[in-house]
């Protein structure tokens, strides 16, 4: 079995299909290097930031058996913010498959891997599906504590 990436997105935007807080320059998320996208949480949650365009290299005929969506992530203080929802984004529409766990995000930057390589995450793939520029993934974080929160 063979597998490809992780690699970063080429494009990210905010999408207000979900939460009431909008993320501060979702094109920051495009490389890990410390510029980040923001949204500021008070007992509420974020739209999604989506990511799409990976730049995958899939070949014609593969057979997916699973996605793995790792996310960097980080909250200011000492809050209570955690996953709201973590969805794939194929042919540019969000699932509905909601990969989010109930893991604390802390001040320091750090990984979670939502899925897993035997996750289809409730969709049939071909590698074209995930080749295209429309294939990522869309995360919405929720602050579950009254007081500010930057994610």
């Amino acid at each position: 079995m063979a597998s490809e990436g992780p690699n970063s997105p080429d494009t990210a935007v905010n999408d207000a299909g979900i939460g009431s807080q909008a993320w501060t320059s979702p094109g920051n998320v495009l490389a890990s290097e410390d510029t980040r996208a923001t949204v500021v949480l008070n007992a509420n949650q974020s739209n999604y930031i989506k990511a799409t365009d990976f730049d995958f290299v899939i070949p014609t005929g593969a057979t997916i058996d699973g996605i793995v969506v790792g996310i960097e992530r980080a909250a200011t203080g000492n809050r209570d913010v955690r996953d709201n929802a973590v969805r794939i984004v194929k042919a540019d529409a969000i699932g509905a498959t909601d990969k989010s766990t109930a893991t604390k995000w802390v001040a320091a930057d750090n990984y979670e891997d939502h899925g897993s390589s035997t996750d289809l995450w409730g969709e049939t793939w071909a590698a074209s599906d995930i080749n295209g520029i429309t294939f990522g993934a869309a995360v919405s974080a929720k602050n579950l504590d009254a007081a500010n929160s930057t994610v």
